[in-house]
């Protein structure tokens, strides 16, 4: 009897991609571009790449995109841009750790919608999982929320993005029943490129890095954050529940408290590990539940 690869698991896949996705926090910080012209780079540079794997796989056929099919690569593209938007405004106008922790909302968002519009009925098991990511994630911050109102507006950039992350969720889960990881990844990417250029040259001064040492923020984005961390995201939520996914996707506060730890002096203690275990709990709890599809 053949043996399932443990890799292939949509549950793990898309734990790697949240862990991942924390890295690109750091990396903003990195860059000397303004946060919207940062994000296009990201997708920008990310296409490229994700047709290099397509003629590297000799699949041209994920070229291919069915007229069905447009309308959700569309959304996909027009959502992650506002998500992106949004995310590098929160991160550059309030602290790490209320962009972070907003951001991630949308593990609320996403079962709210289930409920309101699709008829989704969750299990208790699922709300307790999600009571207790919560619960996670603003102990996991508890040292960088601050409310003041000197970041109110850094604040409703955070939690704008929760919203355009949770119809992101729902577009790719939509375009990945119909299509690959790659064809989906690869058109969402340009349209996500096409609705933040305009935006990026209307509001950026700084719209190319002044130096090549510049570049390489961006390239990590592209690279690292967008066709690794989105893709493994995309792939899993071929076969994994949006709303718990995005219950996973609040692990990327734990991947953010680390790079900071390490590389930017941020001082953590043995809270912060409770903080990691009770959001893996929630998760446990949540994927455990018998509510694994939409």
């Amino acid at each position: 009897m053949q043996r399932s690869n443990p890799l292939n698991s949509p549950l793990l896949l898309v734990i790697l991609g949240a862990l991942t996705l924390g890295v690109s926090s750091a990396l903003l910080r990195e860059t000397d571009i303004g946060p919207i012209a940062t994000a296009f780079w990201r997708v920008a540079i990310a296409a490229p790449i994700l047709a290099l794997v397509i003629f590297w796989q000799r699949d041209i056929g994920s070229f291919i995109v069915p007229r069905e099919n447009i309308a959700p690569l569309v959304w996909a593209g027009f959502f992650f841009a506002g998500d992106l938007i949004f995310w590098h405004l929160a991160l550059v106008n309030t602290s790490l750790g209320n962009a972070t922790f907003l951001a991630t909302m949308s593990s609320i968002w996403v079962p709210l919608i289930g409920i309101c519009f699709l008829g989704i009925k969750l299990s208790g098991r699922f709300v307790l999982g999600l009571c207790l990511a919560i619960c996670g994630a603003l102990l996991l911050a508890r040292e960088h929320l601050s409310f003041a109102s000197a970041f109110w507006l850094g604040d409703f950039y955070g939690l704008i993005t929760g919203f355009f992350f949770t119809g992101y969720l729902y577009a790719i889960a939509k375009c990945r029943s119909e299509q690959s990881t790659l064809t989906t990844m690869f058109y969402s990417s340009i349209g996500s490129a096409l609705f933040l250029l305009p935006v990026a040259l209307t509001m950026e001064y700084e719209f190319v890095p002044a130096t090549v040492q510049g570049w390489v923020p961006l390239l990590l984005l592209g690279l690292v954050a967008h066709v690794f961390a989105q893709g493994l995201i995309a792939s899993g939520l071929n076969k994994l529940s949006t709303h718990v996914a995005a219950l996973v996707i609040m692990l990327e506060g734990a991947s953010a408290m680390v790079v900071g730890a390490l590389f930017y002096q941020e001082s953590r203690n043995w809270l912060d590990l409770i903080a990691v275990l009770v959001v893996t709990l929630g998760i446990y709890s949540a994927q455990s539940s018998p509510d694994r599809r939409d």
